[in-house]
Order: C-alpha cells, then sequence, then structure tokens
C-alpha cells in the first residue's frame, strides 16, 4: 500500500495501564460503561455529547433489521430508505444528513468519497458488536465529514472468549447465516466472524417511479472481518483490524436487469503505547475501499480509496486528560473511462486537540481543529461542553459547536448525465449548533433524557431537481426537542422516545426534504424464565421528498408495529421468531418506492462463552 494513512479512528485515543486498546476496555462488562467516540478517548457515560450507546443484547432483541432501521429506533435519528434490502438508505441525525454524518467501521473511514457517504445498507447487523452515535458537530474532533454527527461502527469480537453460530429463514426466501469465534493464548487474542443473507425481495419500486420495474429485486450480502492483536511486552500491544462486505442488489433504472455491486472494505494497523504513567500514544495507518459496479441500463463504476494516519496522545491532568493528535487523509477515486472525474484526488492534513475536566460537580470539555484541504485551504473548527451534576438527582449540560463540509466530487467534478450535473461553483457548508439536555438516572431503574438543538448551517449542499444539480442554500436551520428512556415496571423493560423538529431553508420557508416533524418509537420487552416477548411501534409524520414541499412529493405518516418471540431451549441455544410491520401496513419511504412489507423470520442460534 502506497500511501498508507489514518483516519477516522474514533476511539482510539486512551489506553489502560497494560496498554490495552481502548476498545477492550470500552467493552469489558463494567459497573460504568465508557464510550471512545465522544472524545476520541474513554470517556464515562453518561457524555456531556449527546450519545447513543447500542450494544450486541440491543441488536439480538431488535430483530432482523437493517442498520438504519435499528438507528431510526432512537431519538432525532430517522430514515429515508430508497425501498427494501439493499438499496440505498439515508439517515438524518437532527435534520442533517448522511453526507453531513461520519461513519467509521472500527475507527476507520470506508465510505465513498465520490458521493460522501457510507452505505450503511451494506453493513449488516450480523457483523456488529457495538454501535455508538454522537449527535451534533464534531468536526473539531473528527474533521469537515462529521459537521452533523458520527456513527462508529465496531465490529464483532471485541468481547471475552465466545463461539456463535446462527442461521434463518424469513419471509421472500429471506435466508441468513452467520459464525464467529474469539481466543486467546496469552499475550495473544484472535478474533473471527463471517455471515451471508441473500433474499428474494419484491420491486424497490411502484408505478410513480422512473425507470418502474415490477419484477423482485434480489439482494445477496456476505461480510467477513478479523481482529488480531498481541502484547508485545509490558506497555506495548500491536492491533490488526480487518473486514470486508460484498453486495449484490437489483434495482430498477428500467425494463431491463440492472444491478449494483458494491463492495467495502478496511485495514487497519495500530500501535499502542504506554510512554510514561501519564503519557500514552497511538499511532495507526489504515485504508478504507468503497467500489460500486453497476451493470444494466447505465454501466459503469465508481471507485474511492482513502490512505489515512493518525498520531493520538492522551496526557493525564488533575482531575481530567488531554487529548493532542494529529492525523492525515488522502482520498483517491476513479471511475470508468466513460464518466471520468475531473479531478481524482484530494489531501487533508490535520491537528486537533481537547481536554476534559471534572471537579466538584462541574464537568468541562473542548476541542478544537485545524484541517489543511488541498482544495479548499484551511479551516479551523471548535467546541465547548460544560455540565452540572447535582447527585442524585441527575445532570444539566450545554454545548456549542462549529463544524463545516467540503463539497464532494461527484458534487464539484462528477460526470453529467441526463437532468444530472455537477457544480464546479459549490462553496463548503459551515455550521454552528447548540444543545441543552437534562437528565436523571434512578439507579438502574429509569433513566432519561430532555434535550433541545439548534443546528445552523450556512451554504448547505442540496441537490436541486429544478437545475439539475447541487446548489448551496443559502441558510437553513433544524431545531427541536427530543425525550428519551428507559425504566422497568412490573418486571417489563420499556424505551421510548420521541422528536419534534422544524428542519427549514430559511430562506424559502420550505422544508428539508425527507425530515418528519415528528417521529418517535417505544418498546416493551418482558422476560418470563426461558421466554422473552416484545414489541415495538415506531411511528413518523409527513415528509415531502422535494425541496419545495411540491403536493405531489408529500409522504403520509405511518406508523409501523413489530414483535418478537425468544425461546431458550438448551444450554447455549435458543430459537426466535420476529415480526416485522406485523400489520402489513403500505409505506412510501420515497418518492416511488416502498418500505418492506409484514415480513416474519425464524432464527436459531448457538452461543457458547
Amino acid at each position: 500500500m502506497k500511501s498508507m494513512s489514518i483516519a477516522g479512528i474514533a476511539g482510539l485515543a486512551a489506553f489502560g495501564a497494560q496498554a490495552q486498546t481502548p476498545f477492550a476496555i470500552a467493552f469489558q462488562q463494567t459497573a460504568d460503561p465508557v464510550v471512545v467516540t465522544a472524545s476520541r478517548g474513554l470517556t464515562p457515560m453518561p457524555t456531556l455529547r449527546d450519545t447513543v450507546v447500542i450494544t450486541r443484547d440491543d441488536i439480538e432483541a431488535a430483530g432482523p433489521l437493517s442498520l438504519g432501521e435499528l438507528l431510526q429506533r432512537r431519538a432525532g435519528l430517522e430514515l429515508r430508505a430508497v425501498g427494501g434490502p439493499g438499496q440505498p438508505q439515508t439517515l438524518f441525525i437532527r435534520g442533517a444528513g448522511t453526507a453531513q454524518t461520519l461513519v467509521l467501521v472500527d475507527g476507520m473511514r470506508v465510505g465513498s468519497a465520490t458521493v460522501g457517504t457510507t452505505s450503511i445498507e451494506h453493513i449488516p447487523l450480523e457483523m456488529i458488536e457495538r454501535i455508538e452515535v454522537v449527535k451534533g458537530p464534531l468536526s473539531s474532533l473528527y474533521g469537515p465529514e462529521a459537521i452533523g454527527g458520527v456513527i462508529q461502527v465496531f465490529t464483532r469480537g471485541r468481547l471475552g472468549p465466545h463461539l456463535f453460530v446462527n442461521a434463518g429463514f424469513g419471509s421472500e426466501k429471506d435466508r441468513r447465516a452467520s459464525a464467529g469465534i474469539v481466543t486467546e493464548d496469552g499475550a495473544l487474542r484472535l478474533a473471527l466472524a463471517m455471515g451471508v443473507r441473500e433474499v428474494d425481495a419484491r420491486s424497490a419500486t411502484n408505478p410513480r417511479a422512473f425507470g418502474y420495474n415490477p419484477d423482485r429485486d434480489p439482494h445477496r450480502n456476505a461480510f467477513a472481518n478479523v481482529k488480531l492483536s498481541h502484547k508485545l511486552w509490558q506497555g506495548e500491544t500491536v492491533e490488526i483490524d480487518a473486514f470486508t462486505t460484498r453486495s449484490r442488489t437489483h434495482f430498477d433504472a428500467g425494463p431491463g436487469d440492472d444491478r449494483n455491486n458494491h463492495a467495502i472494505s478496511g485495514a487497519k494497523l495500530t500501535s499502542a503505547n504506554e510512554i510514561t504513567p501519564w503519557w500514552s500514544a497511538r499511532v495507526s495507518v489504515a485504508q478504507g475501499r468503497d467500489r460500486l459496479d453497476i451493470s444494466g441500463s447505465f454501466p459503469g463504476f465508481l471507485e474511492t480509496r482513502q490512505d489515512q494516519g493518525a498520531w493520538v496522545n492522551e496526557l493525564a491532568i488533575p482531575a481530567g486528560k488531554i487529548i493532542v493528535g494529529a492525523e492525515t487523509i488522502r482520498q483517491k477515486v476513479r471511475s470508468d473511462d466513460g464518466t471520468p472525474f475531473s479531478t481524482t484526488r484530494r489531501d487533508t492534513d490535520s491537528v486537533f486537540a481537547g481536554v476534559n475536566e471534572a471537579y466538584a460537580g462541574h464537568r468541562f470539555e473542548a476541542s478544537a481543529r485545524r484541517d489543511k484541504d488541498d482544495q479548499f485551504g484551511s479551516r479551523n473548527t471548535g467546541s465547548t461542553s460544560y455540565g452540572f451534576d447535582f447527585p442524585p438527582w441527575g445532570r444539566l449540560s450545554a454545548t456549542y459547536a462549529r463544524g463545516f463540509r467540503a463539497p464532494t466530487f461527484f458534487d464539484l467534478y462528477g460526470p453529467s448525465f441526463p437532468g444530472v450535473q455537477s457544480n464546479p461553483d459549490l462553496v463548503p457548508e459551515q455550521s454552528r449548533s447548540t444543545e441543552y439536555a437534562l437528565q436523571s438516572a434512578i439507579a438502574s431503574t429509569m433513566r432519561w433524557k430532555l434535550s433541545t438543538f439548534d443546528h445552523r448551517f450556512e451554504n448547505l449542499i442540496v441537490f436541486s431537481a429544478l437545475e439539475g444539480k447541487p446548489i448551496n442554500v443559502a441558510r437553513a436551520r433544524a431545531r427541536g426537542a427530543e425525550i428519551e428512556g428507559e425504566a422497568t415496571w412490573w418486571s417489563t423493560r420499556w424505551r421510548a422516545s420521541f422528536t419534534a423538529q422544524r428542519p427549514r431553508d430559511e430562506d424559502t420557508g420550505k422544508r428539508l426534504q425527507g425530515r418528519a416533524e415528528r417521529f418517535g418509537s417505544v418498546n416493551a420487552s418482558r422476560t418470563f424464565g426461558a421466554w422473552t416477548v416484545s414489541a415495538g411501534v415506531i411511528a413518523s409524520g409527513a415528509r415531502y421528498d422535494s425541496t419545495n414541499e411540491a403536493p405531489a412529493t408529500r409522504l403520509p405518516g405511518y406508523a409501523l408495529v413489530d414483535a418478537r418471540v425468544r425461546y431458550a431451549f438448551a444450554k447455549f441455544w435458543s430459537a426466535e421468531v420476529s415480526a416485522v410491520n406485523l400489520a402489513d401496513r403500505q409505506v412510501e419511504s420515497a418518492v416511488g418506492y416502498d418500505a418492506p412489507r409484514r415480513g416474519i423470520f425464524l432464527k436459531v442460534t448457538f452461543q457458547a462463552s
């Protein structure tokens, strides 16, 4: 690999006294859970930055969902899906779109620099151990892609030694199987996991879509990941992470047989060093790849390679810590000769620093970053948070952050198609955000959090169907409030969330495309001996699938019901049956595209520790 380098090594900043990786520490089952994404170092929950944590237990309890479908069940997160399994998904975080959200897989940037997104629809839940989502700008630690937030996916193999195997079958000939093992031998640790899914999905489109085709649109996905770590000596650990996921998805662009073959992969080498009792350093190099091959009516390919390198230092200070680091990203894109990009490379070099302090009930966090982009010059971003604890009742906190995002290669230099062209006159987006939060936890029986947010954008980049190209919207704003909580009542575990927001183009007064003003979810789960029963509802208000609120693009609101029954019928063995969209509601998730109808899925699992 040439020019290997850094980047999104999101929570890879801190390590313990024996130079364990922060991932290993974070996933130990402790009374005080920690996260690694909010500050690029180990941070006890709850953090000052609004952070969602989804564990493997949460994933298992959710049933046969996609990553986007799982995330939309949390406050502030909503999903726009263009069809069923394997079809493109857009996740909004408090009104910010997928292109404004940095997605990391084991700390690696693996998305497409051509379109500026990571195809979360091709990251299967069976591959995932844990998810952390930080809502709101985090450009001050992660750079321009994190203008709306950060989603970090940790692949399986972080927990202690265990073995798992599962297989299942469901509606539309949905077949899935996966297996994995984690083993240790002294200073050496190895984790392997792999899986496959095939589904004969119904047509992704309906008659309102351009290129409607009533045929079925099958989807196939296979993944594998490996982790290898070795403690060389006291205070020195070396770790290798690698994964790949490959998908083949049929889609509708006319009467022919149109298919996407999508491959996402990443590999990373990390050295964690405890230099002194108060100074730890972490050096890593990584490479992420994203390749899309299109066959059918409009054949071609798009490929991104991101070489990444980072040096992150954590310094202990009285009542807190300081994090100082530098990173570099080398993005290269390619396309077939018929539709080349006029510019194919972008280099970004960055330095950043952060401080975390806690004293006598007061908590303070601040971070700053300088990015030097060879196309748009240098940009500075910053963030500051303050919190006050009043035990045993709760915490009051406030956050202010600034961010920016450069236009993508496709926005600026992409090839032209009928009705679609690039726009070399685009300028970078800028944002400023404020958040206020009140949260409380009562032992292990109840916790809740009420947050308000106000996210302002300047030069927001959106696609204008009228002009047929991406444009800068002078001013946009997403403001609102969300409440979420968990509680145990009458031996039943409840989780609920509700978000009310107003995402608007400030110049026209029109709602931003694809965003609802109200959405929420509720879930209940109860265990009876070897049986576990759960059910949930997810609901959303109406949305407009256009930038001008055209009546023809109004998508009605909906409510969907899911249910699941699990039975542990023997030691290490369990069986479960899940139902998605139990009432078989027809939901148009985008103009011309229907969400999946009712699905039933049966799965058998063997898991031993």
